[in-house]
């Protein structure tokens, strides 16, 4: 019998147990009696069976998930403001000086 960490430190046996076992578990259920079909679950190749199952659909539920949160286009990432030291700000303008400069020269 093998444990849930050996299967998850062997991802690639534990999915390809697992896709044997469903197999030989709908096989067991039609031919088994309940009784026997019983004891085939608790016996070690049922045991075996149902920790690959299990391993293996959590490895690919937590792959899902994983693929699920990362964005699909990479965001960039934000642009920090300069320091306000550094930005250039425009001079104040006073509505008297353009008047002034609004005025127009004698013809």
């Amino acid at each position: 019998m093998k444990s849930a960490t050996y299967y998850t430190q062997h991802l690639q046996e534990a999915h390809d147990v697992a896709g044997r076992c469903k197999l030989l578990d709908v096989q067991k259920q039609r031919t088994l009696s309940v009784g026997d079909y019983q004891e085939w679950q608790i016996s070690n190749e049922g045991v075996n069976c149902q920790t690959a199952l299990s391993v293996s659909e959590a490895a690919s539920l937590r792959e899902f998930v994983l693929k699920q949160s990362r964005p699909a286009v990479p965001a960039a990432a934000p642009k920090a403001p300069p320091p306000s030291s550094s930005v250039n700000s425009l001079p104040e303008r006073h509505p008297a000086k353009l008047a002034s400069a609004q005025t127009v020269a004698p013809a």
